[in-house]
């Protein structure tokens, strides 16, 4: 083919396919980006912009950026740090990922041609393009540049990335695309997003415990973040993996909810182990009530994990003594009574004004229901409890004063964090 029309001179060539009269797909890495992008930094209403040789550009691209995009504040900010750690561990190969498309914008129409076989989209020098989706992936590129070790930065600039450049489209068409691309979309639900993350040692801790569980198998809701009254499952992806935090951390791993969970110095082996023993045991003891979700708050989120705090208490006991304690932990909850009513509002809920007992959520009331269940001083320990619970023998031999003391007197209890 003849190269006739081909300069190299005027502008960056970006290798790619046509996709329609207006769009290019693109195929090309950060070191070519930071030559036709600016650092959405230098975009931002307050930025400081210390090369004033360009400082006029920059103004009118920042006038474009303000119409096609959202401020670079809040959540977006705070994301493009854990971003950045992300496409790091994803070069240098830590971890297996994918790093999305993003789209980019030019005004301009854009010149395209064929070399060789190979289509090219030329962007003319001096011209930059603003991104109208992944700008926190944009922006996570060039914090990863500034701050990562020569070697790294040589990967980091040569891995491939996609992007779809929009050309040709004036700003209104523009600002409906990013519409169409961030409104329009719809994020999976917590519990769908957990189980879909096989990299959090956390999740591989849970399916585990999911499949050597019996009660639990083929019977865990990855879906929705509720169980519907009629679903045959019992537990949410998103509860059951909270329970299990909650063995490796206490009551206080409520703190966390769908967040990443810290694990240096746990050993998930035997948080693994912990928690498959006491949740057999568990469920298999109050099988009944778990699958009356009608008459019972059993299985509500709270009461769960609270009982996967209670896990805490074994995990922190020597092995040898666990059995015994997981024992005396299963009396003090026979002796509680699980039907919903008067003896738990305040505690896991409240009645609506028809008279309708509704649970609270877990943050809010977690820290209260792993009280009533585990520390025997709590003023309210006796109110969830049947009155005649004293007729179960084991319960009657952690209560007589001459046995030794339920495992749960050992432990303070448990305060949310800033009360």
């Amino acid at each position: 083919m003849s190269l006739t029309g081909f300069d190299p001179s005027r502008g960056a060539h970006v290798k790619g396919i046509p996709l329609t009269t207006t769009s290019f797909l693109a195929v090309t890495n950060f070191n070519q980006l930071q030559a036709i992008t600016r650092y959405p930094g230098d975009l931002q209403p307050s930025a400081r912009i210390t090369h004033q040789y360009d400082a006029e550009a920059i103004a009118e691209e920042a006038q474009l950026h303000e119409l096609i995009q959202r401020a670079m504040t809040g959540n977006k900010r705070a994301n493009v740090g854990r971003y950045s750690v992300y496409i790091e561990e994803v070069v240098t190969g830590i971890r297996s990922g994918v790093l999305p498309p993003m789209h980019l914008w030019s005004p301009s129409q854009l010149e395209v041609f064929a070399l060789e076989g190979t289509q090219f989209a030329v962007v003319p020098n001096g011209e930059h393009l603003l991104a109208i989706d992944g700008e926190t992936q944009l922006t996570a590129h060039y914090d990863l540049r500034r701050r990562a070790e020569p070697e790294t930065r040589d990967r980091h600039g040569a891995y491939p990335v996609a992007a779809v450049v929009h050309h040709g489209v004036p700003v209104d068409e523009a600002r409906l695309f990013f519409h169409d691309l961030n409104v329009l979309a719809v994020r999976p639900n917590t519990s769908l997003g957990l189980s879909m993350n096989t990299a959090d040692p956390v999740m591989k801790t849970v399916s585990e415990v999911e499949q050597r569980v019996s009660f639990l198998n083929g019977r865990v809701e990855r879906m929705a973040r509720q169980l519907a009254k009629s679903s045959p499952k019992v537990v949410t992806m998103q509860t059951l993996r909270q329970m299990i935090v909650n063995v490796a951390k206490g009551i206080a791993g409520i703190q966390y909810g769908a967040r990443p969970v810290p694990v240096e110095g746990v050993e998930l082996k035997d948080v693994s182990e912990v928690a498959v023993d006491w949740f057999n045991s568990f469920f298999e003891t109050f099988r009944a009530e778990m699958n009356d979700r009608e008459n019972y708050l059993i299985s509500s989120s709270p009461v769960l994990s609270a009982v996967g705090a209670m896990g805490n208490l074994l995990l922190n006991t020597p092995e040898y003594q666990r059995r015994d304690v997981a024992q005396r932990l299963l009396a003090e909850l026979k002796t509680v009574d699980w039907h919903k009513g008067a003896h738990w509002q305040g505690i896991a809920g409240r009645f609506s004004s028809r008279g309708v007992f509704t649970v609270s959520g877990t943050k809010e009331v977690g820290y209260g229901v792993y009280n009533v269940l585990a520390d025997s001083q709590n003023p309210n320990y006796p109110t969830i409890r049947r009155s005649a619970h004293l007729e179960d023998p084991a319960a009657a031999q952690a209560h007589d004063g001459t046995s030794v003391p339920s495992p749960a007197a050992y432990v303070p209890q448990a305060t949310a964090p800033g009360s």
